[in-house]
């Protein structure tokens, strides 16, 4: 899907910057990137505003995603 944005003459030297210097082959990698960092952040802040912490976090969301596995797959495995 496209999706048209408009950057100051700031970002918009950032961007091309990352470009140019490899870390990314295009514009729209370094956009992209920059939105899943924000993603991570939000989560990361919704982790901490439940008070957990990363490594409690992880271990229960193994836990949640292993028990809908067995579900799922009950009869096939």
């Amino acid at each position: 899907m496209n999706v048209s944005i408009e950057l100051t003459d700031n970002l918009l030297e950032y961007v091309d910057r990352m470009v140019k210097s490899g870390i990314y082959k295009s514009r729209s990698e370094v956009v992209r990137e920059a939105i899943r960092t924000m993603i991570q952040n939000d989560l990361r802040e919704q982790i901490k505003a439940k008070g957990l912490t990363l490594k409690e976090f992880n271990r229960v969301r193994e836990e949640v995603s292993g028990e809908l596995i067995k579900k799922k797959y009950r009869n096939k495995i």
